[in-house]
C-alpha cells in the first residue's frame, strides 16, 4: 500500500508579529507600551461610537482584575460569562487571565439547563451577567451550584430590588478594588502568567451527547491568531466586527487574539438588532459569520429583489451573471472587462454597500460548511469571502488565501507561529480521514478519556473527518466520518454536502437529509425561511395565517422540489431525494433541535419527526403531526397541524 501523500503548511510573510511566548495579558501590556494612544476597541451605546486606546484599554483591565482579585478570583480558578458581545466582556476575559484564571463563555440565548451545565460542569466560582435576563438564569441555577460565590451584572438596569447576597454590578467590582491590589500588584500577576497556562474553556457544539469543555491555552489561542495573519496578510490597524459570541473558539481566536497581535481595532455592535446597521457604518476589513449569517445575508437581498421592479430584476440578474463571471475566472478580453466595471458600477457596488462590506479584504464562514452557489454569489458580489475549517481542539487549519477561485474547497493549511508551533501537517488516512500534526488544546476539563480518544504522536491527531486533498493541496470538505450513510443498496451519500447545496436556496433555512442501511433510499425534512417564504406568498397573492399553514402552501412546496431537484443533478442516481417535507414549525435551539451555533442535533430531529419521516417512507401523502412546542419563558403547548408529503416530481 502506498504511504500517504503528505501536506505540510507554507510559511507565514514575512514581517508579521509573533507572540514570543507571552500570553494575552501580556499582549495587551506590551500593545500599551508600543501604542499608548491607537485606538484598540469601539462600542456604541445610545447611537454614538466611544473609542478606547490601548493604553486605555489596560488601565480598565488592570482596575478590573484588582476587582475581581477582592473578589476572591485566584489563579486556576473559573469566571463563567453570559453576555452579548461587549467591550465588558473583552475586559472580563483578559482581566480574569491576568489573575491567571479561566474563562469561559457561554452563548447568550443559553438555557437555564444549558448555563447550569457549564456552572457545574466547570467549576467557575464567578458568574458574569450581562442584564437581568442573563442575571435571572444565574440565579435560577446558584442553589445547585455551592460553589459560586458572586454572580455580576454589568447592566443594572430592572434589578434595583434584587436583594440577593451574591450580586454585585460590574460598576462596584471595577470600583471596590483594595488598596493593596494596586496597579503593580496586578502588573507583577500579569508577569507571572506562562504562555502554556490555560487561559479558556470552550465547550465543543455536543450534537450528540453533553458538550465536552476544550481548555485552550494563551500559546494556542495566540498561534491561531497567527494563522489567521499569515494565511489572510492581516497588517496593523484593520477593524473588524465582533459578532459570534467567544463562546465559540474561533471568536477566541479572531475576535480577541487577533486584534491583540496585530494589532487591530475590534467593534462591538449597540445590541443584535443594530448589526446591520452598525455594519455599515463601520466597514469592516475582516469579519467572520457562521454559514447561516451568510445564508441571511443572500436571503435578505433576494427578499429586497423579489419585492423590486422588472427592470430592476433584470438589472441586477445582468450584473449578478457578469460578476459570477469574474469570480470564476470565466471573463476574457477586454469586452468582459467593460461589462464587469458597468456591472459592478450600476449594481455590485450597491450590494456590497448594502451589505457593508465595501472595504472588506478577508471575510470568512466558519462553524460548517457553506455551499459553493452562495460562495460564488457572494464573490460575485464583490466579496472576498472565503471558507474557514478547523477544529476547537485542534485550531484552525485551512481557509482560502487571497485570490483564490476554488469554490468547492476549504482552501489550503495556514501557517503557524514559529515562536510557538512548527508548520501543520496534514494526511488522509485509509479510511479517508483527515489526520493532522499541529499544536493542540490542552485536553477536555475533566475527561482525560476523551482527550486520549483524539490520538496523537506520531499517527496524527484525529479530526473525524471524510476529506480529500486535492491537486493544489485545498481540503475538500465531504462530511463528518461518523456522518457518511449507506443505504441498503450500499450506495454511500454524505449528508451535509446535500444540505449544504440544499441551504443555498433562499427558501430552505435548514435541511436534515434522512437515510441508512434499512432504508432503499434518502428522504428530507424542510425548514423554509419564514421571512422570504412570507414574502414569496405576499407577492403571488397567497393567503395563509401562521407559519404551519405558510409551509405546507402548493406553490411553496413547489419551490423547494425544484431547489431539491437542482441539487438532485449533483448526486449518483441511488443518492437523490425521493421525498420530503416541510415541517411545519421552525427549527429551535431551545427545544434541542439545534445547537446554539444552529448545528443540527440529528437524534433528536429524528425522534421528534419520527412519524413524519416513516411517512415519507411509506409514500403517504399526508400526516396529521402533533408536537410539542416550548417557548422562551418555559411555557409548553401543542402543535396539531397537517403535514404533506412530497414525492419527487409532484410537490402539489
Amino acid at each position: 500500500m502506498n504511504a500517504p501523500r503528505l501536506f505540510r503548511a507554507e510559511a507565514a510573510p514575512a514581517g508579521l508579529r509573533r507572540s514570543e511566548g507571552r500570553t494575552l495579558p501580556q499582549m495587551l501590556r506590551a500593545n500599551a507600551r508600543d501604542f499608548p494612544g491607537v485606538p484598540a476597541l469601539k462600542f456604541k451605546e445610545a447611537g454614538i461610537w466611544h473609542v478606547r486606546s490601548w493604553a486605555q484599554v489596560l488601565e480598565e483591565v488592570t482596575r478590573t482584575a484588582a476587582g475581581f482579585a477582592a473578589l476572591g478570583l485566584a489563579r486556576g480558578e473559573l469566571i463563567c460569562m453570559i453576555s452579548e458581545n461587549t467591550a465588558e466582556l473583552l475586559v472580563s476575559e483578559l482581566a480574569a487571565q491576568c489573575l491567571g484564571a479561566v474563562a469561559v463563555c457561554v452563548y447568550p440565548d443559553a438555557s437555564a439547563d444549558e448555563l447550569l451545565y457549564v456552572l457545574e460542569h466547570s467549576g467557575a466560582v464567578l458568574a458574569l451577567g450581562q442584564d437581568q435576563e442573563q442575571i435571572d438564569k444565574i440565579l435560577s441555577c446558584a442553589p445547585k451550584v455551592p460553589h459560586l460565590r458572586h454572580a455580576i451584572f454589568v447592566e443594572e438596569r430592572g434589578l434595583w430590588s434584587y436583594e440577593d447576597p451574591r450580586l454585585i454590578s460590574f460598576r462596584k467590582v471595577v470600583e471596590g478594588r483594595t488598596a493593596e491590589l494596586s496597579p503593580a500588584w496586578v502588573d507583577a500577576r500579569i508577569s507571572e502568567g506562562k504562555a502554556s497556562d490555560a487561559a479558556a474553556l470552550c465547550y465543543t457544539s455536543g450534537t450528540t451527547s453533553r458538550p465536552k469543555a476544550a481548555i485552550l491555552s494563551h500559546a494556542f489561542i495566540l498561534d491561531n491568531a497567527h494563522r489567521l495573519m499569515g494565511a489572510l496578510d492581516v497588517r496593523p490597524g484593520g477593524n473588524y466586527l465582533s459578532y459570534i459570541s467567544p463562546a465559540w473558539a474561533a471568536e477566541q481566536f479572531f475576535g480577541i487574539a487577533l486584534p491583540l497581535l496585530a494589532p487591530m481595532v475590534v467593534h462591538f455592535a449597540e445590541k443584535p438588532d443594530t448589526v446591520q446597521h452598525d455594519l455599515r457604518e463601520i466597514g469592516p476589513e475582516f469579519l467572520m459569520f457562521m454559514p447561516r449569517q451568510w445564508e441571511m445575508q443572500a436571503s435578505g437581498i433576494e427578499a429586497r429583489m423579489m419585492a423590486a421592479g422588472r427592470f430592476r430584476q433584470a438589472l441586477y440578474k445582468w450584473g449578478l451573471g457578469i460578476g459570477l463571471a469574474e469570480a470564476r475566472g470565466e471573463g476574457r478580453g477586454i469586452a468582459h472587462r467593460v461589462k464587469w466595471r458597468l456591472a459592478d458600477s450600476l449594481v455590485l457596488k450597491g450590494v456590497r454597500e448594502l451589505l457593508g462590506l465595501t472595504r472588506a479584504r478577508a471575510v470568512l464562514s466558519g462553524g460548517a460548511g457553506l455551499s459553493a452557489e452562495l460562495f460564488e454569489r457572494f464573490r460575485a458580489f464583490g466579496v472576498p469571502l472565503g471558507n474557514l475549517y478547523g477544529s476547537t481542539e485542534l485550531g484552525l487549519i485551512s481557509t482560502h488565501r487571497p485570490g483564490s477561485r476554488n469554490a468547492h474547497s476549504m482552501g489550503s493549511l495556514m501557517p503557524s507561529d514559529p515562536s510557538i508551533a512548527q508548520p501543520i501537517e496534514a494526511w488522509v488516512d485509509d479510511a479517508g480521514q483527515l489526520r493532522l500534526k499541529t499544536m493542540a488544546f490542552l485536553g477536555y476539563h475533566n475527561d482525560p478519556k476523551a482527550t486520549a480518544s483524539l490520538g496523537q504522536g506520531d499517527v496524527g491527531y484525529e479530526t473525524g473527518d471524510a476529506v480529500r486533498i486535492d491537486e493544489q493541496g485545498e481540503l475538500v470538505f465531504l462530511d463528518r466520518l461518523k456522518d457518511l450513510r449507506k443505504l441498503r443498496s450500499g450506495q454511500l451519500y454524505p449528508p451535509q454536502f446535500i444540505e449544504n447545496h440544499l441551504r443555498a436556496s433562499s427558501l430552505i433555512r435548514d435541511a436534515i437529509v434522512i437515510g441508512d442501511e434499512s432504508r432503499d433510499r434518502t428522504v428530507a425534512l424542510i425548514n423554509i425561511d419564514a421571512e422570504i417564504a412570507g414574502r414569496y406568498a405576499e407577492l403571488r397573492g397567497l393567503a395563509y395565517g401562521t407559519f404551519p399553514e405558510l409551509s405546507q402552501l402548493p406553490d411553496i412546496r413547489t419551490e423547494v422540489a425544484q431547489a431539491i431537484g437542482r441539487v438532485n443533478q449533483l448526486l449518483d442516481p441511488g443518492a437523490r431525494i425521493a421525498a420530503f417535507a416541510n415541517l411545519p414549525k421552525e427549527l429551535d435551539a431551545d427545544e434541542s433541535e439545534l445547537t446554539r451555533s444552529r448545528k443540527l442535533r440529528r437524534e433528536q430531529i429524528h425522534n421528534r419527526y419520527g412519524a413524519v419521516i416513516e411517512a415519507l417512507y411509506d409514500g403517504a401523502r399526508e400526516i396529521r403531526l402533533e408536537i410539542e412546542v416550548r417557548y422562551q419563558d418555559g411555557t409548553a403547548s401543542t402543535l396539531n397541524a397537517p403535514v404533506a408529503l412530497n414525492p419527487m416530481g409532484d410537490a402539489r
